[in-house]
């Protein structure tokens, strides 16, 4: 029981994670140049106000790994969004997205 429940806790994550880098991605401004945008992973590791590599952020973002809040905060806060918006996305997560996710995964391990 508890394995699966921290395997919960960790596609959540992902799951929330991916749609903030989602909206990075499909955001439109003018105003903005593209090169800044923090809208892959490569971007949040150099972004990240710590040493951070890239493997650890593919990590977090595949549900595979625990990451450490501390990681978590670090990669949310590169994306430039705050715990507030990263813990909206998680609460909105509901078992069939968990579902979908399993799915997703393997698949693309096929």
């Amino acid at each position: 029981m508890y394995k699966e429940s921290e395997k919960i806790i960790m596609l959540k994550v992902a799951i929330a994670l991916r749609q903030l880098i989602k909206r990075n991605k499909t955001f439109v401004d003018v105003n903005a140049d593209k090169d800044d945008l923090v809208n892959s992973y490569e971007k949040i590791a150099a972004n990240s106000s710590a040493d951070i590599r890239k493997a650890t952020v593919t990590n977090a973002f595949s549900g595979n790994k625990k990451s450490t809040i501390v990681t978590i905060i670090l990669i949310v806060e590169s994306m430039g969004f705050t715990m507030k918006d990263f813990a909206d996305q998680y609460d909105k997560i509901t078992e069939k997205d968990i579902q979908n996710f399993k799915e997703m995964i393997l698949k693309n391990r096929s």
